[in-house]
């Protein structure tokens, strides 16, 4: 009877052994990766999904949904990473609005969605928002796009550099904007 337990016996024996020398100091995966470390090899456990959906359910009762052809989450610094994103945003003044980008990396901790290689915002309203790389921040209720942006709504367009949305104020402000009205869709007129 003891001469069948030996191979369990032994198996045991050596996932116990590796075990040990995986926690041993210098070896394995036996630490958490420091606080705010960057680059490969250093953000500790990634979860790599591929297409994948993520939801975030806020306090005030709305929930984000992004999805993405491609994600990794990084367990300690709480960030996703997709390519190939849409946002599709519920809160507030923000209902109805869908961002699409190449690349977003969202902080759940800060709240902020990044978009390094830019995006494009629409509204069920018809407005549309062409983006250079530019930062959503949720907690702070502010789309910050440092570069070039070019916002269109019903019978008008602006571009722009620096622009800020501060949807909470309901402000809008953008350096040098340059506007073009279309007048067969303005407001107003009859033709």
């Amino acid at each position: 009877m003891s001469g069948r337990l030996l191979p369990w016996g032994a198996c045991a024996v050596l996932v116990l052994a590796l075990a040990v020398h995986a926690a041993l100091p210098g070896r394995g995966a036996g630490k958490p990766a420091p606080t705010g470390a960057q680059g490969p090899g250093d953000a500790g456990p990634e979860i790599r999904l591929g297409p994948a959906e993520v939801r975030e359910f806020r306090d005030d009762g709305t929930v984000n949904r992004l999805t993405a052809d491609a994600a990794v989450y990084e367990y300690f610094r709480r960030a996703l990473s997709g390519r190939g994103v849409v946002v599709y945003l519920t809160g507030g003044k923000l209902r109805g609005s869908t961002v699409r980008a190449p690349s977003v990396s969202w902080d759940f901790d800060r709240s902020v969605v990044s978009m390094p290689e830019g995006g494009w915002m629409e509204h069920e309203e018809g407005w549309t928002g062409e983006l250079s790389p530019a930062t959503l921040d949720f907690a702070g209720r502010v789309l910050h796009v440092p570069g070039t942006a070019t916002i269109s709504g019903p019978g008008f367009t602006v571009t722009g550099r620096t622009l800020t949305w501060n949807w909470a104020e309901g402000k809008i402000t953008m350096d040098s904007p340059r506007s073009r009205v279309r007048p067969s869709s303005a407001p107003g007129r009859r033709g």
